[in-house]
C-alpha cells in the first residue's frame, strides 16, 4: 500500500512538472524606476527566468508562477550607478530576487477572449524575496492571449526598506525607498 501511495505521489509530482510553462525571456521584460531627489532613474533586469503552472481545467489561467532575477545582471544604464546598486543589493550574498505567485483572482474581463486592446484584469498575490527577506506582494495585472502566448503585464511598488535595504543618502542625493516595477511577461501556453 505504501508503494502504491509513493507511486501515485511521484506520478502527481511528474504531472505537476509537466504542466510548467516556461517564461519566454526574449519576449518578456522587467523594468524598474527609482525615485531620487530632483529626478527619477530607470533600469531593467537583463537576466531573469521563470515558469508558470497553467490550470489544466482553464488553460487561460495561471495557478502559480515563479520568476528569478539575477541581481548582478540588473542595470540602470549608468556604470557608476550600477556599481552602487550592486553594492546596495550586496549581489555576492544576494545573487537573486524571487517572486512566487500563489494566488490569482479574476477582477474583470474574460481571459479566454481577452486581447491587448481589451485585457482581462486580475489581482495577483505572492511572495517577493529581496535581500533574503520575503514579504507578501499584491498588485493588479492585465492579461490576454496573443496566439499561443499568454501575456501578463502590470506594475508593482516595492518598499525596499521592508526588505531590510537602507535608504540611499549622499551629500546631495536621497533615493526614495519605493521602487516601481513594470513587468511584461510572456508564457507560451500549450493548447
Amino acid at each position: 500500500m505504501k508503494i502504491l501511495a509513493l507511486f501515485v505521489a511521484l506520478l502527481l509530482a511528474a504531472r505537476a512538472l509537466a504542466d510548467d510553462t516556461p517564461l519566454n525571456e526574449q519576449a518578456s521584460s522587467l523594468k524598474f524606476t527609482g525615485h531620487a531627489f530632483l529626478h527619477d532613474f530607470h533600469g531593467e533586469a537583463k537576466e531573469f527566468h521563470g515558469a508558470a503552472q497553467i490550470d489544466p481545467a482553464r488553460p487561460e489561467l495561471v495557478r502559480a508562477a515563479r520568476i528569478d532575477i539575477t541581481t548582478a545582471k540588473m542595470t540602470t544604464f549608468v556604470d557608476a550607478r550600477d556599481r552602487n546598486m550592486d553594492a546596495w543589493l550586496n549581489v555576492t550574498v544576494n545573487p537573486d530576487i524571487r517572486f512566487e505567485l500563489t494566488n490569482v483572482i479574476p477582477l474583470a474581463g474574460d481571459l479566454a477572449h481577452a486581447t491587448k486592446a481589451n485585457p482581462a484584469q486580475f489581482t495577483v498575490r505572492g511572495t517577493l524575496r529581496l535581500n533574503r527577506v520575503s514579504k507578501p506582494l499584491e498588485t493588479t495585472a492585465s492579461a490576454w492571449r496573443d496566439g499561443k502566448d499568454l501575456v501578463v503585464e502590470g506594475t508593482a511598488p516595492i518598499n525596499t526598506e521592508d526588505h531590510g535595504l537602507p535608504v540611499v543618502r549622499t551629500l546631495f542625493l536621497t533615493v526614495d525607498k519605493q521602487v516601481d516595477i513594470a513587468f511584461h511577461l510572456v508564457f507560451e501556453v500549450p493548447r
